[in-house]
């Protein structure tokens, strides 16, 4: 069992703590010009004295709160909301507990964890996919029936017990916990947290530790199990089921198990072996507020939130669909990213083109695979293609044919990529390859820069085109590793 972590208190009451939450609750000008608001903002050091005093008492003073019942996706939900004066008390307790809570996750959970949202935890299960297609074949996928309203509080103080042992700090994140008569509050910043470290507890370490689970993926109350056999997803499901009975949760009646190829819907996303989409409301919500905006400042944060959600799977042709032409444009030049100005010792052929290192290499080995582009030369014809020329002349003109007949062959750019650790070349002839390249060179720092490859099947022919490698869930290398990999490699 692990250690329990003590001095907690006196991590939560510093200065620096106090002020940040103060500053995130106060966060934009609507907050600062209510009436509570201008008050908080000339009482500011006044009133993180009081507050500091009582957290360090064991008892933080929440005042009242008024239920607020919105609708979201179709469901009814009951909020609690709180002024701003417990909001800060509330998120200094928790941005330190937080903390503390967090590397007792698994790594596969996400959902109110910092720097754990739903684009990371995507990413892991497409790297998953990647790396394990056959023990990623079929799915197993449950949601825990109206999670926050009938938590059993008790469960959630034994949870906290076991991982703080500050009996301050335990007698706060207990009147947190019973601000209702059952259940735990939607409203409170402390709920996410806690809801977290409960299932934490009883149901992913169970899953992961005890009984070796692989592929498990959770986020917040919804749950995501993988492997090569329906047989081991039903006994996982009896596994789930019960862990889940032992807290009081029942899992809905919606849960199934089905083949990833017709598609997981998860985390905003349908996500297939290959590939991945917007979920369909999000598109259909995305495309309806875009029909109706006439203001134009609306409309730019409407596009903004809706390439925050697509720039993360394959969505470019429902993008093109529901923009204007010239935001499409803008996102696709937003789409890469780039390194900076390290170039390659560079070589020259007879007729004055660049000459580049390293061996050929197809779109379609590139496809979905993370690459960085060094340079590039245009207008240059493979030597393939020039001794056939030559060859096809030489036969017209022993015919005594019409060497004009003979077909010339067609330029295309040569462009040297960073691949796997090695410099390889990449020979494409396709315009828009051509002019993403070319605008490139333009902008100042345009080269090198990072990204992938998507493949378009919807011609007579794939098409083979640049895309955002970060999008389908690769990290952009440190700056250590760049000079390690531009040092080996001689490019300066």
């Amino acid at each position: 069992m692990a250690k329990r972590d003590g001095f907690i208190i006196e991590e939560i009451i510093e200065r620096s703590n106090l002020e940040e939450s103060f500053d995130t609750v106060l966060r934009g000008t609507l907050r600062k010009k209510l009436n509570e608001g201008k008050w908080l903002l000339a009482h500011r050091e006044e009133f993180l004295d009081s507050v500091a005093v009582e957290i360090q008492s064991g008892h933080v003073n929440l005042g009242k709160w008024h239920p607020k019942d919105i609708v979201e996706a179709g469901k009814a939900r009951h909020l609690q909301v709180f002024d701003m004066k417990a909001r800060i008390k509330v998120g200094a307790v928790m941005q330190i507990v937080d903390k503390h809570m967090r590397k007792r996750f698994i790594r596969t959970t996400s959902a109110s964890i910092k720097q754990r949202g739903m684009h990371d935890l995507k990413a892991y299960i497409e790297r998953d996919i990647r790396n394990d297609p056959k023990g990623m074949r079929y799915i197993y996928k449950f949601d825990i029936r109206k999670f926050y309203e009938t938590v059993r509080q008790d469960f959630i103080i034994y949870c906290v017990r076991k991982v703080f042992k500050d009996k301050r700090l335990i007698a706060i994140l207990e009147q947190f916990v019973r601000v209702l008569d059952e259940g735990i509050s939607m409203g409170m910043r402390s709920s996410q947290g806690l809801g977290n470290l409960l299932l934490s507890v009883f149901l992913d370490h169970y899953l992961k530790d005890r009984y070796g689970i692989r592929h498990f993926y959770r986020y917040c109350d919804d749950g995501v199990i993988a492997s090569g056999m329906k047989l081991y997803l039903w006994e996982s499901r009896e596994v789930v089921h019960e862990r889940a009975e032992i807290i009081g949760q029942e899992i809905k009646h919606n849960e199934r198990i089905f083949p990833l190829s017709e598609g997981l819907d998860f985390l905003g996303y349908v996500i297939y072996p290959t590939y991945s989409l917007l979920r369909k409301r999000v598109k259909q919500n995305s495309a309806r507020k875009l029909k109706k905006v006439k203001s134009r400042k609306r409309r730019i944060e409407l596009v903004g939130s809706l390439w925050g959600f697509a720039k993360h799977c394959n969505s470019w042709h429902f993008l093109e669909t529901v923009l204007y032409r010239q935001e499409y444009i803008k996102l696709k030049k937003k789409a890469m990213k780039d390194f900076g100005k390290p170039r390659c010792e560079q070589s020259y052929t007879s007729d004055g083109k660049k000459s580049f290192r390293g061996q050929k290499i197809s779109g379609k080995e590139l496809n979905r695979q993370p690459f960085i582009v060094v340079d590039y030369e245009k207008g240059v014809i493979p030597t393939v293609e020039n001794d056939r020329y030559r060859r096809e002349i030489e036969e017209t003109r022993a015919r005594g044919g019409d060497e004009s007949l003979v077909k010339k062959p067609r330029p295309k750019y040569v462009v040297s990529i960073i691949f796997n650790g090695a410099l390889r070349k990449l020979w494409t002839g396709d315009k828009e390859n051509w002019d993403e390249l070319d605008r490139r060179r333009e902008e100042p720092d345009g080269l090198p820069f990072f990204c992938s490859m998507e493949t378009d099947y919807s011609g007579q022919y794939p098409k083979y085109t640049f895309c955002s490698a970060t999008a389908l869930g690769y990290q952009m290398p440190t700056d250590e590793e760049l000079n390690r990999l531009f040092t080996q490699l001689k490019i300066k």
